[in-house]
């Protein structure tokens, strides 16, 4: 009975000692724990951004959601905005193809972008400055997708993409590539879907994209009445509607980068006075235009270029004489 217990006293000692041997196979816990961390390092960790990082805050304040593609909807259509173009840092999102579904309404819904043709894994840009606000994949009908806030407050949205080579709150370069095209979300072919849009309200990319030459159309984009304009458009619309005071007084050039003085009023309806007598001839000051010439005139373009032997898309040159129809 002795030796059975002296039998059992040695096994428990031999125990405590083959536990105490095994102490170092801590130090291989903690090697696989660093080996976990090193594999964590191995992904590119999220960016983070503080809030005065935050792209037009001036617009959005501190509005910066990374899960939808819009937040609060902030749009005014009673307000107007001049938004400078970086036309110096302007690069197009893509190589090579064409536009094959533009922005507008198609098939009974509104198509807020345009369709650029690629082929599956060709390289898409940043097309201006900015920082990642959305970058996912399987997100909706887009597919994957990365929203890129620039400073001037617009976003721009590239879809349907096939790799993402971007993460939320990275800040790009005009002309880095953010993925690969590819035909991810409801797509039928592989293309690039590119949106452009202000405080989330999307407006046509082509107002300010010319898709053929791959270059802007202008630097300066207006959003007057809840509409989008080239500063010259805008500027072309406001002399025809005969403004009081020169078009040239009420906008600042395109590059001054001076907010816009407030557009008049149309001034009231008034008591129609009498029709002036017409004169035989008018010369051409800043601002006129065939259109403007006729209606102060009470006739119509198509007399006017008839009597003159010019076509109705001339371009008129200050100091020139316009015979006027009696």
């Amino acid at each position: 009975m002795q030796r059975k217990r002296r039998l059992t006293l040695l096994m428990l000692l031999l125990s405590g000692g083959c536990l105490w041997a095994q102490q170092p196979v801590e130090s291989d816990s903690t090697a696989t724990d660093t080996t976990v961390q090193v594999t964590q390092q191995a992904f590119t960790p999220m960016f983070t951004l503080s809030q005065d990082e935050i792209p037009a805050r001036e617009y959005y304040g501190n509005d910066w959601n990374t899960v939808n593609t819009r937040a609060a909807y902030s749009f005014d259509p009673n307000k107007t905005y001049t938004l400078p173009l970086d036309s110096a840092h302007f690069f197009f999102p893509a190589k090579g193809g064409a536009v094959i579904s533009p922005y507008g309404p198609r098939s009974g819904r509104m198509h807020t972008g345009t369709d650029y043709k690629q082929n599956s894994g060709d390289p898409i840009y940043a097309a201006w400055d900015g920082v990642v606000r959305m970058a996912k994949t399987g997100y909706y009908g887009y597919g994957g997708i990365v929203v890129i806030r620039h400073e001037n407050g617009l976003e721009t949205f590239y879809a349907h993409l096939s790799k993402i080579m971007v993460k939320v709150n990275q800040k790009v370069k005009a002309g880095e590539q953010i993925g690969k095209a590819g035909r991810t979300g409801k797509a039928t072919t592989d293309h690039l879907h590119f949106e452009t849009r202000f405080l989330y309200q999307s407006f046509n990319p082509a107002t300010i994209i010319d898709f053929s030459g791959k270059r802007l159309q202008t630097d300066t984009l207006m959003v007057v009445g809840g509409k989008f304009y080239t500063a010259e458009s805008f500027r072309q619309r406001a002399t025809e509607a005969a403004l009081d005071i020169p078009i040239t007084e009420a906008m600042p050039s395109d590059s001054d980068g001076l907010e816009p003085d407030p557009i008049p009023e149309k001034p009231k309806p008034k008591v129609k006075p009498e029709a002036p007598k017409t004169p035989a001839v008018h010369v051409v000051r800043q601002g006129d235009t065939l259109y403007g010439i006729a209606r102060r005139y009470h006739t119509t373009v198509a007399k006017i270029c008839k009597l003159n032997g010019i076509d109705e898309d001339a371009i008129l040159s200050l100091g020139q004489k316009i015979k006027i129809p009696k």
